[in-house]
C-alpha cells in the first residue's frame, strides 16, 4: 500500500482495499483538529456553559419546588440552540475556509476523490458537535444536581433526537455551503431550520378551510413545497413533551432517527454533486 503526504500533513493512502476509508479517516482527523482550534468554537461553547451556570442563579427567583423544574427547562432550550448555531455557522464555513486558505487547491490533485473530501469533512464537524452536545448535557446534568434534580430516561432519549437534528443540521450547511458563500450559505441553513421547526404549522394551514394558503394560490404553492422540500425538524423538538412529564418511546426514538438520516443522506450527496461540480481553477 503506497502513501502520499500533503503538504498540510494529510497522509493518504493511494491503494488498498480501505483506500478510501483512510482518505476519508485523514480528512475527519484534519477537520477536527482546525475545527477543535476554531476560536468560534471554544466562544459558543464557554457562552453555553456561562448560559447554563446562570440558570442556578435564575432559579433563585423560583419557588422552592420550581427549581429544579426552571434549571431543566433552561437547558433543554439552550444545549439544542447553541449546539445548532454553531452547526449553521461552522458548517457554512467548513469549504470555505480550505478555499481562502488555498489548502484546498493541495489536496485536491492529490489521488483524493471530492466526494472523498465532503465525507470526511462532515463527518469530523458532525463528531465535533456530537462532542459539544455531550460536554454541554454533562454540565447541565452537574447544575440539575444542585438543584436536586436528575437526568430522566426521556430526556437522554430527547439528547439523543437532538444529535440526529445536528446532524441533519450540519448536511445542509455542508450542502449549502458547496453552493455558495459563507453568509449566504448561513442565512438559506438558518432559513431551512427554522421553516423545519414550523413545518407542522404550514400543513395545518394548508389543511385549513380559509386562510393565506387557501385564498393566494402562490402562497398554498410555496406551502406545498415547502412542506416537500424542507424537513419536518419539529420531529426532533420533543422539549414540550418531556417537561409535561409524557415518555419518548423507543420506536419514535428509531422512526424519527431513521427520518433524520435519510434527509441528511440526501444533503450529503447533494452536497457532493454540487462540489464535484466547481471549478476551483
Amino acid at each position: 500500500m503506497s502513501t502520499v503526504v500533503t503538504q498540510n500533513g494529510l497522509q493518504l493512502h493511494t491503494s488498498g482495499p480501505l483506500a478510501a476509508l483512510g482518505r476519508v479517516g485523514a480528512v475527519v482527523g484534519n477537520t477536527l483538529r482546525e475545527a477543535g482550534r476554531a476560536k468560534l468554537f471554544y466562544g459558543l461553547l464557554g457562552a453555553a456553559v456561562m448560559l447554563l451556570g446562570f440558570s442556578l442563579v435564575l432559579s433563585d427567583l423560583a419557588l422552592v419546588d420550581q427549581k429544579a423544574r426552571l434549571v431543566q427547562s433552561f437547558g433543554m432550550a439552550v444545549v439544542p440552540l447553541v449546539c445548532v448555531g454553531t452547526a449553521i455557522l461552522m458548517g457554512a464555513l467548513l469549504l470555505h475556509k480550505e478555499i481562502d486558505r488555498k489548502t484546498l487547491y493541495a489536496i485536491l490533485p492529490k489521488p483524493i476523490a471530492r466526494g472523498e473530501f465532503i465525507a470526511g469533512k462532515l463527518i469530523g464537524l458532525c463528531a465535533l458537535l456530537i462532542f459539544e452536545l455531550v460536554a454541554l448535557a454533562l454540565v447541565w446534568w452537574a447544575v440539575l444536581s444542585l438543584r436536586g434534580g436528575h437526568m430522566t430516561g426521556a430526556i437522554v432519549r430527547g439528547l439523543g433526537l437532538h444529535a440526529i437534528e445536528l446532524v441533519l443540521v450540519t448536511s445542509i450547511a455542508v450542502f449549502f455551503s458547496a453552493l455558495t458563500r459563507p453568509v449566504l450559505s448561513g442565512l438559506l441553513t438558518a432559513g431551512v431550520f427554522v421553516v423545519g421547526r414550523v413545518t407542522y404549522l404550514i400543513t395545518e394551514f394548508l389543511a385549513a378551510r380559509k386562510g393565506l394558503f387557501v385564498e393566494v394560490p402562490a402562497m398554498r404553492a410555496l406551502g406545498k413545497a415547502l412542506v416537500v422540500a424542507v424537513p419536518d425538524l419539529s420531529t426532533f423538538a420533543v422539549t414540550d413533551p418531556i417537561l409535561q412529564g409524557w415518555d419518548v418511546p423507543w420506536s419514535y426514538c428509531l422512526s424519527a432517527s431513521l427520518y433524520g438520516l435519510c434527509w441528511a443522506l440526501a444533503f450529503a450527496v447533494g452536497a457532493v454533486l454540487l462540489f464535484q461540480r466547481r471549478d476551483f481553477t
